[in-house]
């Protein structure tokens, strides 16, 4: 008998995208904490079309990442963005799923986070339904 996956519903999220017109997003609220003891939530946004999961630079100040010693990074796809890879541990509180993993950190980051392909996906299936702007997750 095939097991019966549990998915967890949520809703677009309506942002003024370019052209100052209304985008639909899936944003989830994850937990990000390292070393230090701090932790920062924030919402970020799940991407296929990114390999690994980005953070703004300023999330890893909070976190009181040193970014100086850091090993920096360049990311490529339709663009570049610099960064610098640093291991955090990330919460999805709504599925209480932790997951240990490298991120990059990077200056400019129109977006909080980006949960890309590599981790992300890997621990996650995803269903998008953009025409109801419904999203859903569950753990494998």
């Amino acid at each position: 008998m095939a097991k019966r996956l549990r998915w967890k519903e949520y809703d677009y999220t309506i942002q003024v995208g370019p052209g100052n017109s209304w985008v639909y997003r899936p944003l989830i609220t994850v937990e990000i904490s390292a070393k230090a003891g701090e932790k920062v939530q924030l919402k970020a946004m799940i991407d296929s079309g990114t390999d690994s999961t980005i953070l703004h630079a300023e999330i890893a100040r909070k976190l009181q990442i040193d970014l100086a010693r850091s090993q920096r990074v360049r990311l490529g796809g339709i663009g570049t963005i610099d960064g610098y890879l640093a291991t955090v541990q990330l919460i999805v509180p709504d599925t209480n799923v932790v997951m240990k993993i490298p991120v990059v950190f990077a200056e400019n980051l129109p977006f909080d986070g980006l949960l890309g392909q590599r981790h992300f996906f890997q621990r996650f299936k995803i269903r998008f339904e953009k025409d109801i702007n419904k999203f859903y997750l569950t753990p494998v």
